[in-house]
């Protein structure tokens, strides 16, 4: 159990794996992997994608308001900045995992919760 509001935890998850199909669009054989676990006093989720990854010349900026590498009008650019703010104010972080770290080959999120009672 991790401690939060639902439905805003909720609205981060849907944004992460939304932005996974996204950019698995097209692909014959894409996969997306959630993971689940306790770390100490946190709970953590990852979200794994075998989509094209984020480059490292722009994965500073993916959390800034209004950025995206998605078409005109396919994206407003705010998932993921209104995702890292509701995981912030719930005394969370939510982190673009280092290359070493992902699966899939593709994008992996981390979101990482104070855990509850329970």
């Amino acid at each position: 159990m991790a401690l939060g509001r639902p439905g805003h935890i909720q609205q981060v998850l849907l944004n992460l794996v939304q932005n996974a199909f996204d950019a698995m669009a097209g692909q014959d054989t894409a996969a997306l992997t959630i993971t689940a676990a306790y770390r100490g006093d946190r709970a953590e989720l990852t979200v794994q994608d075998s989509g094209p990854g984020i480059p490292d010349d722009i994965a500073q900026t993916i959390f800034d308001p209004f950025f995206t590498t998605k078409e005109v009008g396919k994206g407003t650019g705010l998932g993921l900045s209104i995702s890292h703010k509701i995981v912030d104010e719930h005394g969370g972080d939510l982190t673009l995992l280092a290359a070493e770290a992902k699966g899939l080959g593709g994008a992996a999120f981390l979101v990482s919760l104070q855990r509850g009672e329970g």
